[in-house]
């Protein structure tokens, strides 16, 4: 059978074959562009909230650590014999040794004379320092943390500084600890020393005046980018997540936070075109694993099509729903007269049905994680927002495994999975059908119970923690975890409150000595019911 067109013929064959085909690509298209469309969203907004979140744990690690630096600096200060210069010596050194926390520790009289030095730098001593960062500190006779600046021996450092008092309570000097900015410092220690991610993610920290105290890029130590509008909401104290341009024009998915201690703030940020790669990429596997599939169909439907005279209404009708975004819960499997006809229309239908299940299934990949299978952030946030507009209560427990990094640097990342994934088994053995059990990243999990007051939740944390604890593991020791528990809205407002007090109270907990529970009142923590 030929459809004639003036002198050119086309067989039939090549025409079914070819509406075919078209009905197909075109429904796999729209169905790729949804599924890219979908996971791109999925990982801009996980990747904003990771930055944010590490952001904001870094700050943490940061403030802590100055305020230990600034505690040593005070504490040696008081100790310090001046007026016996060897005894002085050896207690810069000692103090230069024992904290690691300064690459040098100088002793400057109130004159602005640097009357000691560790590590011993020959030349130094007696030297008028006339800097802007000791002419302040002189001044002020006050704790200070300086800008980055130029010292006499060219390095690019940050001074801190403690006031020195004698036993009458004259003013005689300060003690300063240095950071050299260029040179491996304490900074290293926190945030490491190179891009810390193949993806080309990155974090750089900057001071109260916007100058960079920390990059990957040394080269741009002591820059100043203050006009950058996430450095802009750093000095105002603020954090939070936005898509930001750098000075090179290249977009980024930055998260921030500020550290009270010292006024610095920290930023993490994700190049946005890697989002896009890996969302290519997966569009590119979903084309591999198809390709067979789509193959197999052509061949099926040229070899049905020779014989093939009857109706292709139904099949057309079915493609042109698709496009037009409508959903078959099931399909009708039409029966027809003509035997090669009914197989051609059953093959189509069967492949449509499989992409419209394959777009389903990596809907649901997209829900949930991948190693534990419990739900993910997109999850929880989505339960929450249900719950919010339902009016329901609920608490909230937040966990996290305790010293994990050592688990995977002791016994392998193989092992560290096995115990990721048995915390989640024992978050799932130990609450409700109606509960909702989420892995947020990490070795971190929420449990969100709706119309479950905080103390029954409560229990319900300690039930998981005690379970885990005598539960045998990949180390072959025991494996603990610190839980932080809140209520909606109970003891907080909102549910982002409530998801921000259960946090702080895991951090209560980590800070009470780890391997314990603790439950925020709206008051308070408290680790009893």
């Amino acid at each position: 059978m030929i459809l004639q067109k003036g002198n050119r013929r086309i067989r039939l064959v090549y025409l079914l074959t070819g509406l075919v085909f078209i009905s197909i690509l075109g429904t796999s298209l729209v169905q790729i562009f949804a599924a890219y469309r979908a996971e791109k969203l999925s990982l801009y907004e996980t990747t904003l909230g990771m930055n944010h979140e590490s952001a904001q744990k870094m700050a943490v690690t940061m403030n802590t650590l100055f305020l230990t630096m600034k505690n040593s600096l005070r504490v040696t200060a008081a100790q310090l014999e001046v007026e016996q210069p060897e005894i002085l010596q050896k207690q810069l050194n000692l103090f230069t040794e024992s904290s690691g926390y300064f690459n040098s520790v100088i002793y400057v009289d109130k004159t602005g004379t640097l009357r000691a030095i560790s590590p011993v730098t020959s030349g130094n001593t007696g030297l008028a320092l006339t800097s802007e960062a000791v002419t302040n500190a002189l001044e002020l006779r006050m704790p200070t943390i300086s800008k980055p600046y130029l010292s006499t021996t060219d390095r690019l450092i940050v001074l801190m500084t403690n006031p020195i008092y004698n036993a009458r309570g004259e003013y005689i000097g300060f003690l300063g600890g240095t950071i050299y900015l260029r040179e491996p410092n304490v900074l290293n220690g926190i945030f490491g020393t190179n891009v810390f991610s193949e993806s080309g993610s990155y974090v750089f920290v900057v001071d109260g005046s916007g100058n960079i105290i920390y990059h990957p890029d040394q080269s741009r130590l002591g820059d100043n980018v203050n006009g950058n509008s996430v450095v802009e909401k750093l000095m105002q104290g603020r954090h939070g997540e936005e898509l930001v341009v750098n000075s090179k024009g290249i977009s980024f998915l930055s998260g921030y936070a500020s550290s009270s201690e010292n006024g610095w703030g920290i930023v993490v940020q994700t190049p946005l075109s890697e989002i896009e790669s890996i969302s290519l990429k997966l569009i590119a596997n979903m084309l591999l694993y198809s390709l067979p599939l789509f193959i197999i169909i052509l061949i099926i439907t040229f070899w049905l099509a020779k014989t093939l005279a009857a109706p292709f209404s139904s099949l057309t009708d079915i493609a042109r729903d698709l496009l037009n975004g409508k959903r078959y819960d099931r399909f009708l499997k039409a029966n027809h007269w003509n035997y090669e006809a009914h197989h051609l229309n059953k093959t189509i239908l069967l492949a449509i049905e499989a992409f419209q299940k394959q777009e389903e299934h990596l809907y649901s990949e997209a829900q949930t994680d991948s190693l534990t299978g419990l739900a993910n952030r997109r999850t929880l946030d989505a339960r929450i927002e249900q719950w919010v507009q339902e009016g329901m209560s609920f608490s909230v427990i937040a966990m996290d495994i305790d010293d994990f990094k050592k688990i995977n640097d002791t016994y392998g990342h193989a092992a560290g999975d096995e115990v990721l994934k048995l915390l989640a088994k024992i978050m799932v053995s130990s609450t409700r059908k109606e509960d909702c059990c989420c892995r947020i990243g990490g070795e971190e999990f929420v449990v969100l119970q709706p119309d479950m007051p905080v103390d029954a939740a409560y229990k319900t944390a300690e039930k998981i923690r005690q379970k885990l604890r005598i539960e045998d593991n990949p180390t072959g020791l025991p494996v603990t975890i610190s839980l932080g528990v809140a209520s909606y809205p109970v003891s907080a407002a909102s549910a982002k409150d409530a998801l921000r007090c259960a946090d702080s109270a895991l951090y209560a907990a980590k800070r009470s000595g780890k391997n314990r529970t603790v439950k925020y009142t709206g008051s308070g923590f408290s680790e009893d019911c």
